[in-house]
């Protein structure tokens, strides 16, 4: 009688530390989830940040720098440009 309460409270104690396990695990997966979202909303935003300024940047050039030179320069922004565009899609 004795060892199947004994058997009976291992089980107990096996399913209850199951249980915690399963929530404190869930509890993560929320966090991470949480995280991630904030991390991509993060993102997006340093990417639309830095499309205005390379925009801003690229167009006062564009009036200051003529010859060849202000075409490169223009190049490599559009280039850099066509890359956080692509990034934020």
């Amino acid at each position: 009688m004795e060892e199947l309460a004994k058997k009976l409270l291992k089980d107990l104690q096996k399913k209850l530390e199951k249980i915690c396990v399963q929530a404190i695990g869930s509890a993560k997966i929320q966090k991470s989830h949480s995280k991630k979202q904030e991390a991509k909303k993060q993102g997006e935003t340093a990417i639309e940040s830095a499309k205005k300024a390379l925009s801003s940047s690229s167009q006062t050039l564009e009036g200051a720098v003529k010859g060849q030179f202000g075409k490169k320069v223009t190049e490599a922004f559009e280039k850099q440009q066509q890359t956080l565009d692509k990034l934020s899609s």
